[in-house]
């Protein structure tokens, strides 16, 4: 297991100019590259894709766990210098691609476990991505163990939220639908070179064997959920006019399922959205 401390990555952080286009910020504190590469709990048989690894400071931590490593750097330069870390560890692949556009051809294999630091204008990218939408699941998954992501503090709250609290919103059901999310550790912007503005946070999304939930059509339950987070502090009852009901009878439709009509949609737990989403399949039948 590699033995860098602190100052030991720092100073090879400084020697590299980090790219502002491509929000790299640098985590130069050890104890969260073990910590991330532990929680992978992966081993021969694994693959293990990385998104941006930059410098190659967690890549270290991975290619030590005999899983086959798979980095996919978007910076031509990085991705120069990741090459001298895979001729020493024949199981790391440098690839020199834009994730988002790198598929699950490339890979031949079962049991991938996609990590990486990842800039904030692309997590939302990244998890459609990696996961697909609620009506039409990602190529990735038949593929996929888990998805493990540092990411800005704030979207991994609503990532990993519970109903009934301001961060849960439409991407925390699109995550629990496929995953079940955890929100492993919260990491100060001081641990980065450059330090970045704002914290943030490691969080865990484990495929599950089945969707969450089961309904009749996908394709309503995904348009309920986006009509109910279209305007988040306006009453559920209020952004369902897809329907076509009368106020009275999408009253009673919500009180049937357990949902108040003055309810907004961060109270609403996916189980209820779904319970809705096939009450809504037959009305629109």
């Amino acid at each position: 297991m590699p033995s860098m401390t602190r100052e030991d990555l720092y100073r090879r952080a400084m020697v590299v100019r980090a790219k502002k286009r491509l929000s790299q910020n640098f985590l130069v504190e050890p104890t969260y590259h073990k910590l991330v590469s532990d929680s992978l709990k992966a081993g021969p048989g694994d693959t293990i894709v990385e998104i941006g690894p930059g410098l190659g400071f967690l890549t270290e931590h991975l290619v030590t766990t005999g899983a086959r490593v798979i980095a996919v750097e978007l910076d031509e330069s990085l991705a120069e210098r990741l090459g001298q870390l895979a001729a020493e560890h024949k199981n790391l692949t440098v690839v020199n691609q834009d994730f988002l556009k790198f598929e699950p051809a490339d890979l031949a294999a079962k049991n991938v476990k996609v990590v990486g630091n990842v800039p904030y204008q692309i997590t939302s990218p990244i998890l459609v991505k990696v996961l697909g939408e609620i009506d039409s699941p990602s190529p990735w998954l038949p593929y996929l163990h888990s998805l493990t992501m540092m990411v800005q503090l704030e979207l991994a709250r609503r990532v990993t939220a519970e109903p009934g609290t301001k961060d849960f919103g439409q991407l925390t059901v699109l995550a629990n639908y496929y995953a079940e999310s955890k929100f492993l550790c919260k990491v100060k912007a001081e641990h980065f070179v450059p330090k970045p503005k704002v914290d943030s946070a490691v969080i865990q999304l484990v495929k599950r064997a089945e969707p969450a939930v089961r309904v009749k059509d996908l394709h309503i339950l995904r348009k309920l959920v986006a009509s109910g987070f279209k305007e988040r502090r306006k009453m559920i009852r209020n952004n369902l006019a897809f329907l076509g009901l009368p106020d009275n009878e999408l009253t009673a439709l919500l009180i049937k399922h357990g949902i108040s009509p003055s309810a907004r949609a961060e109270t609403i737990s996916l189980e209820k959205f779904a319970r809705l989403a096939d009450a809504a399949s037959e009305i629109l039948q």
